[in-house]
């Protein structure tokens, strides 16, 4: 049985590892650190501040199957405002600053250049930050159920709105397309 709900607080590492594991190749993760200080720590601390700080102030949605986390969301809230540097910070982030020193100013330079666009739609626009699958389960259609089931269904009930997202491969596009 497939189980959606909002992830507690203890499971936050577990999501934060199941991101790290979904995306430890992708191609995007170069343009939020240097290839040459791409260490695993980092990149792994950075998807624990993101997560930690988007379960305070936004949406942290997970899918379990046999007990496991499977797939996981971040979802900002349509109404509230964007994940500030303060939040960062109380997620966690002088640990990362102290991992990866600049970088951390790459990586948010970054992700807010990424948000200008959804920012500019004129309807309430629902940002899907994060959508991660373990690996074990990718291409299982999960990324498309978690969005249709769970993602589509809360935002309906939370009074609508569009749900905006940024696709960056040719990948990507073709999966959300499908969606």
């Amino acid at each position: 049985m497939f189980l959606y709900r909002q992830a507690r607080a203890d499971e936050v590492s577990k999501v934060a590892k199941l991101f790290h594991e979904s995306f430890n190749q992708y191609p995007f993760m170069d343009l939020l650190v240097k290839r040459e200080k791409k260490d695993r720590s980092f990149i792994f601390e950075m998807h624990k501040v993101l997560t930690k700080a988007y379960f305070k102030k936004h949406f942290c949605f997970v899918g379990i199957q046999n007990g496991e986390i499977v797939v996981a969301a971040l979802l900002k809230h349509r109404d509230k405002p964007d994940i500030s540097l303060i939040d960062y910070i109380a997620a966690g982030g002088i640990k990362l600053i102290k991992i990866g020193g600049f970088s951390v100013l790459n990586m948010l330079k970054v992700a807010n250049e990424a948000k200008t666009s959804y920012k500019s739609l004129k309807e309430p626009a629902w940002y899907l930050e994060v959508l991660g699958v373990s690996p074990s389960y990718q291409r299982k259609s999960l990324g498309s159920k978690m969005i249709n089931d769970c993602l589509i269904s809360f935002i309906s009930k939370c009074g609508d709105g569009i749900l905006a997202l940024i696709m960056n491969t040719d990948l990507n596009g073709s999966f959300y397309k499908s969606s």
